[in-house]
């Protein structure tokens, strides 16, 4: 074979028939350049260089093998270091090289191309123009199942790439893959490995900087995949899809629909294996705001995640994220619309036992999140779940943290102003919890929930009972401690207006603050209220309409020993009061006791007071009563069985009655000394005198010189004789002199055709003055 390449270089050609009859084996002209044919099982030779054209209109060069067993009908070898064994270039917009197989079954190839060195590549596309859609490799499938580009690497083990693509461009990419067929599962790039440790597609982008991709997916059809990843290995961890960038605002996987109807998936992750990732973001930079996971849309009703776990039972997650970082987050979502109903993260469950979204921040310290929920926009939403099944034990957010400092669920409000809500939790259910939270650990000082309000105006905790009728609650405490407290409120400010809990109720039956202390033994509060300011208000209760039945604070008590109110000063001195009443009214009462028990001894108002000093019941101003007034002691003679009463003397004026004995001298006279005040507080003086004397005389006893410096002289006929004496006189002290007395007073207005017993004049009851409606008995149960 070199001999005869050496003669066709050198211009010599054989002579005879036996050239002709070689020349017409290999050289046949028929408007082509050249046609090469053989029937042998050895290969056609042409000897180079050769440089030739010809007349036909579709072939420059052909080669064609008739026979069997050959390896190729042509073949190429250049053994220099760097020139192509075979250069084809055209100058016309066609294809520069075209490998056709005509077989319609098998596994066929247009073109195969094999490297076996190290480093060496099978394919090497390369388009050397640094503008315009330049595509290094270009794969293109007609049929409605087919795949443009079909990467296997079929060595079972090590780090392989079905498909490996690779772009150095500032706005390049790796790997394009475009599916044109406008219906069918089409796939624009479609990656596989078999291998427990290799990679179905992996796009690396090198550059440093800009707009990359490592992996760039695109479908048109409405049904279609931007990117398929399927990773068949029934165990090990294994990726449908894994993407990797190493920009500092690159990609690792960017999947976009732009189809703008119909279910589309920007990235579409799904994985058969009971252990396996549908999709598993890694961001492994040690620190800055890395995402393992980032979801955004602009849509005014778009998802900036969407999570569905459609297994209808199990324990299942329609979102699960992690993170081990100690400032990680999570599950991070971000609503950019400034508009319209938008959701940070969106989580829904349709399992009995599932969860919308469930957050898991494993870390044991730092400020750990497990959801972290963030919206911007006036209306959006920074987490919002929703449990759509109607029946079983659902959450529409679930958090929780096992760390030490950890928070279950955070919810930021951060706008400084507006009517914002760090957490807004609603539940339609007839037995519903709008809030449920719960504290685990059974000790130590935890919280079923914790909110906090830094606005000046702000609400730490905003309970809003919706219904307008029926037995609602704005905020529902409850403790089983026997030393728990219902509801506990914490206003920390040492200045201004703050309040520790705040309760309402829109209903017209509903209850602001409900407290309930289950524990039916031990010494617990339904409602536990307490300030430590020198001003302040143990409980403050506020009833703010202008007329009707109404109570700044309603106690109630069922129990046979129990309290209705109770109010303990605990301070061992100064001026306090256990309970302290005012009205502001011009006809009402600072305290009023109504006992309502029509049969028994009940008491309306019970007064006590341990100290010798103290008192009872003590009134500043006038005390009146409608019925009698009496003392009450232990019947000398009956004590276990009797009452003994006595009862007071009444008069049409202010009486003092001063009263004592006194013995005449030897001339019958007699001074009588009164308290050194008795002038200073009494006036218009009237004298009582008794003579006591058992003798048969008859004996005299007069006043022969009245009150004056508070003593009066008395004489009577016979010396050394027992007198008794009673002064009486009208009370005319300073308070008297202001204020005055009357005997016959005119009813106000609003008293008048009333009656204070309506009773004893034949008038119905509620013609009285001081008649109450019956009120409604609470029970003091859960309602």
């Amino acid at each position: 074979m070199g001999d005869r390449r050496r003669n066709h270089r050198q211009g010599s050609r054989p002579t005879g028939g036996r050239a002709r009859s070689r020349m017409q084996r290999w050289l046949r002209n028929i408007g082509a350049a050249i046609l090469l044919a053989n029937g042998l099982a050895a290969f056609a030779q042409l000897n180079l260089p050769f440089s030739g054209s010809g007349n036909s209109a579709s072939t420059l060069f052909q080669v064609t093998q008739t026979g069997t067993g050959g390896v190729a009908a042509f073949f190429l070898n250049n053994s220099g270091a760097s020139s192509p064994a075979l250069s084809v270039q055209t100058n016309a917009p066609g294809i520069a090289i075209f490998g056709k197989s005509l077989a319609t079954s098998g596994f066929t190839y247009g073109g195969r191309f094999e490297a076996t060195g190290p480093n060496a590549r099978g394919v090497l596309g390369y388009a050397l123009s640094t503008t315009g859609d330049a595509l290094g490799v270009y794969g293109l499938s007609d049929s409605v199942s087919g795949i443009g580009v079909y990467g296997l690497a079929r060595a079972s083990s090590g780090t392989t790439y079905g498909v490996f693509g690779r772009s150095v461009s500032t706005a390049g990419i790796g790997v394009f893959g475009h599916a044109t067929a406008t219906s069918g599962t089409t796939y624009g790039v479609s990656g596989r490995s078999d291998s427990l440790s290799g990679v179905g597609v992996q796009g690396v982008a090198t550059a440093t900087s800009g707009t990359t991709y490592g992996v760039y997916g695109q479908s048109a059809s409405i049904s279609g995949r931007g990117v398929f990843g399927y990773a068949t290995a029934a165990s090990g961890t294994n990726f449908g899809v894994y993407g990797q960038s190493a920009s500092t605002a690159g990609t690792g996987v960017f999947g976009y629909a732009t189809a703008t109807a119909g279910t589309t998936y920007g990235v579409s992750g799904r994985s058969n294996s009971p252990g396996g990732t549908g999709v598993f973001g890694h961001a492994s930079a040690a620190s800055g705001p890395a995402y393992g996971v980032w979801g955004r849309s602009d849509s005014t009703s778009g998802r900036g995640l969407f999570g569905i776990a459609t297994a209808p039972t199990g324990t299942t997650y329609g979102v699960y994220g992690q993170s081990a970082s100690s400032s990680g987050t999570g599950v991070y979502g971000l609503a950019s619309a400034v508009t319209g109903t938008t959701y940070g993260v969106y989580g829904q469950s349709n399992s009995l036992n599932g969860y919308g979204v469930y957050g898991l921040a494993n870390s044991i310290s730092g400020t750990t999140y497990g959801v972290y929920g963030q919206s911007n926009s006036l209306n959006g939403y920074g987490v919002y779940g929703l449990a759509s099944a109607t029946s079983g034990t659902t959450y529409g957010v679930y958090g929780q943290s096992n760390s030490a400092v950890g928070t279950g669920v955070y919810g930021l409000a951060n706008a400084s102003s507006g009517a914002n809500y760090g957490g807004w939790f609603q539940s339609n259910s007839s037995q519903g919890r709008g809030v449920y939270g719960y504290a685990a650990a059974t000790s130590g000082i935890t919280y079923g929930g914790w909110f906090q309000s830094d606005s000046p105006s702000g609400r730490g905790v905003f309970g809003y009972a919706f219904a307008t009728t029926g037995v609602n609650y704005g905020v529902f405490g409850r403790t089983d401690s026997t030393a728990g407290t219902g509801v506990f409120g914490y206003a920390t400010a040492t200045t201004g207006t703050s309040v520790g809990v705040s309760g309402q109720s829109d209903s017209t039956a509903g209850t602001g603050v409900y407290g309930y202390a289950t524990a039916t033994t031990g010494t617990n509060y339904g409602v536990f209220g307490r300030t430590d300011s020198s001003s302040g208000r143990g409980i403050f209760g506020y009833a703010a309409a202008t007329s009707g039945l109404t109570f700044g604070v309603y106690g109630q008590s069922v129990s046979s020993t129990g309290t209705g109110v109770f109010g303990h000063a605990s301070a061992a001195n100064g001026n306090n009061a256990g309970v302290l009443g005012i009205s502001d009214s011009t006809e009402g009462a600072g305290v009023a006791g109504y006992a309502t028990a029509t049969t028994g001894t009940n008491y309306g108002v019970l007064g006590r007071a341990v100290s010798p000093d103290g008192y009872g019941v003590y009134a500043i101003g006038n005390m009146a009563a409608t019925g009698t007034k009496s003392f009450l002691i232990d019947h000398p003679l009956h004590p276990e069985t009797h009452y003994l009463k006595h009862f007071c003397t009444e008069g049409p004026e202010p009486y003092n009655a001063y009263s004592g004995n006194v013995v005449t001298d030897a001339q019958g006279y007699a001074v009588v000394q009164l308290p050194d005040y008795f002038e200073s507080i009494n006036r218009d003086f009237r004298y009582q005198l008794t003579v006591i004397d058992s003798s048969d005389d008859f004996v005299l006893a007069k006043v022969v010189q009245e009150i004056q410096n508070n003593r009066f002289v008395i004489r009577t006929s016979k010396p050394f004789v027992k007198v008794s004496w009673r002064v009486e006189a009208v009370r005319n002290d300073l308070w008297v002199q202001r204020y005055g007395y009357q005997t016959e007073q005119v009813k106000p207005q609003e008293h008048q055709g009333k009656y204070l017993h309506p009773e004893l004049y034949g008038q119905p009851k509620e013609r009285g003055i001081h008649f109450q409606p019956a009120q409604p008995q609470e029970t003091g149960q859960p309602r």
